[in-house]
């Protein structure tokens, strides 16, 4: 788990040196700066694939519910922050300037 805290009222947005192609459903990501690849399954495509455009944790929030039953998958807000963090925490994602 990261110890970073994601601010509800900042938006986030891909960082612009990680390149990414779907595999099979899965979305392969590679950071160029850091020659590090990552792979996200599940839901984590689609929220890489609404980070193209900077938004917040509410933000993502509605799009995910819109997308999908969320229904006993927790509190969305603290699973979005905490997915932010790691995107975050491997340099995946960026706050928006």
């Amino acid at each position: 788990m990261s110890t970073i805290t994601i601010a509800e009222d900042v938006r986030y947005v891909r960082a612009s040196d990680v390149v990414a192609t779907d595999m099979d459903g899965e979305l392969v990501m590679m950071d160029v700066q850091q020659g590090s690849y990552f792979a996200l399954t599940g839901s984590g495509p689609f929220i890489w694939e609404k980070l193209a455009d900077p938004l917040c944790v509410g933000e993502l929030v509605a799009a995910l519910k819109a997308e999908y039953d969320m229904e006993g998958a927790g509190d969305p807000e603290s699973l979005i922050s905490e997915y932010l963090a790691m995107l975050l925490d491997k340099g995946l994602v960026r706050p928006a300037d």
